[in-house]
């Protein structure tokens, strides 16, 4: 299960930068500006625990969905298949297909129809408001949730699934953070840095994810974890 956690909140860190670019506006454009300090911590956490209520729910239907699929060893091997995913990832969006990522945006019904409930939800008073853009900001199509949803698919469990897209989401919270207090901390050279520097990071993160799945009893790299030999399942 630990694994389950490093795993969800590293692609979550990773993903964070590339978080800043899609959903940093977003943040940014929360109406904070009259609130006290106090307030503005509240809105934020409201923010981000209805981001991690779609990821986690998202997690759970993928996980359910998984357990029902005829797909023997892949709990067993569960860092091995989320490594290689990450990597399939990798190679299918930023090399195979660069120019079509952002025309999927552009023409999705679901982006537009949750972005103009977000314009509604943006004008509103109520201080609960935070959580209700933060899990219609959850559904948002991304790319990066994407490939946080297929290895809650490859956990074959609703729980397991729901944690891991739950630590997904805590793991893009400190950037958001940053970028809400004050927009300044990451400048636009840094962040567009990182952004080209991410795919390098999300292959690394998938070659290291398979080392340690084989338990090759490297220090650090690839230790006698056991990861997915005594995980929970939900089949009867």
């Amino acid at each position: 299960m630990q694994a389950i956690f490093e795993i969800g909140f590293l692609m979550g860190l990773l993903g964070s930068f590339h978080c800043i670019g899609m959903c940093g506006p977003l943040v940014l454009a929360l109406p904070m500006a009259h609130k006290t300090k106090v307030q503005k911590w509240w809105a934020l956490f409201l923010y981000h625990f209805g981001k991690i209520t779609s990821y986690g729910f998202l997690g759970i239907i993928f996980g359910l969905f998984g357990s029902q699929l005829p797909l023997k060893g892949v709990q067993e091997n569960l860092s091995i298949v989320i490594g290689a995913i990450m990597i399939i990832y990798v190679i299918y969006v930023f090399v195979i297909k660069p120019k079509q990522r952002r025309r999927f945006l552009q023409f999705n019904f679901l982006y537009s129809s949750i972005t103009k409930k977000l314009g509604i939800l943006f004008k509103s008073q109520n201080r609960f408001t935070f959580y209700l853009i933060g899990v219609l900001n959850g559904l948002l199509p991304c790319g990066m949730v994407y490939l946080a949803l297929t290895s809650a698919l490859a956990t074959q469990n609703i729980i397991q699934g729901g944690l891991l897209m739950a630590f997904f989401g805590l793991g893009t919270v400190p950037a958001l953070i940053m970028v809400a207090l004050g927009g300044l901390y990451f400048g636009i050279v840094f962040r567009q840095k990182v952004q080209s520097a991410l795919p390098l990071f999300i292959f690394s993160m998938g070659l290291l994810l398979i080392l340690r799945g084989m338990n090759l009893g490297i220090p650090f790299i690839s230790p006698h974890l056991g990861i997915g030999n005594n995980s929970m399942h939900c089949h009867n």
